[in-house]
This record gives structure tokens, sequence and C-alpha cells, in this order.
């Protein structure tokens, strides 16, 4: 099964971020696929396919965690991988301490096999896969005009996802959520 770990946000946050997307969407100035308000997260640790005897390794792996909880905000909105050729439209989550999760998650993974991914970690929320730009400067001017109002909330677990693809896009499903000390 295709797996991921993931923080989940609070369903306001999803809402205004939704909206600025959807803001983009209605422009004209992309084609492209919009990640669902439903869908909407931050990816620490993708996964890929794993058996059920991996899926009950990295549960139990998660429920020894000891992280403790701490805030994060909503920050910028940005694009991957530049300017030039716009592919994925996104905006960050902030905290120091994300960095220090997804870095002790991934030794811990380590620990039962599970490689090391070698990407530097980029904090972001995806909110639109963008296939064709029709017109480069008034997108990137739309892009760096995106706003919501800067959300802080506390983060007190990390879920364990599921992800099956459909033709519809893909359909997310907890495993197991684990809460943060």
């Amino acid at each position: 099964m295709r797996t991921f770990i993931s923080i989940e946000l609070p369903e306001q946050v999803k809402k205004e971020i939704f909206k600025e997307f959807k803001r983009l969407e209605n422009s004209g100035f992309v084609v492209g696929k919009f990640v669902s308000k439903d869908n909407l997260h931050l990816t620490l640790k993708f996964l890929g396919t794993l058996t059920e005897e991996q899926v009950e390794k990295v549960k139990e792996k998660l429920s020894e965690f000891d992280f403790s909880k701490f805030e994060v905000h909503t920050g910028e909105f940005g694009f991957f991988p530049s300017e030039k050729y716009v592919r994925v439209v996104w905006i960050d989550l902030v905290s120091d301490e994300l960095i220090k999760l997804k870095e002790e998650i991934d030794k811990s993974l380590l620990e039962i096999g599970l490689n090391h991914d070698n990407r530097e970690f980029s904090s972001h929320i995806t909110g639109a896969r963008i296939k064709n730009v029709k017109d480069k400067e008034k997108f990137l001017d739309f892009i760096k005009g995106l706003r919501v109002k800067k959300h802080s909330f506390p983060l007190e677990k990390v879920s364990f996802m599921k992800s099956e693809l459909t033709r519809d896009g893909p359909v997310y499903k907890t495993l197991e959520e684990f809460n943060l000390k």
C-alpha cells in the first residue's frame, strides 16, 4: 500500500488556504490539477509502497515516538522548481521544530530499514500541480499576491496515511494518528 506520514491541518486553516488556491484556479492564468480542500496537508515523509508487515513496523515505531507538541503557523505562497518552469504551487508551514520532527522520524524509520530521503525537507502544503501557464508574468504576479491570514496552531499529532490513486485523484485514508507528548 502507498503510504506517507503527514501533518493534518485544522479545518479553518484548510478553508482559507483552499480559498486562495481556488482564486488561482479561477484566474485563468493556469491549467492544472488543484488539491481538494480535504486533501490539503503537509507531508513529513513519503514512504511509498509498503507491505503489511512494514506498515505494522512503522506503526510500532511511531507509537514509541517521543516528541513534544509545538506551534506552527502558515507562511507564504511559493512554487517549485523555478520561475521559468513552475510545476507546483504551495504555501509553507513554519516552525523550526518541523525540521527536527522530520529528522527524528527519519532516524526512527531508518532503524527498521526504511531509507532516509536524501532530498532536503521543504515544509510546504501543495495546492496545485501546474500543467500549463497561459501568461507567465501575470501568473507570477498573481502568486505573489496570494495571502492567507497568519494562522498559528499547536501541532499535537502526526498521521500515518494511505494514498489510493484513482481516476479522480488521490484518496487519503488515515491508518493511525500518533500524539506528540
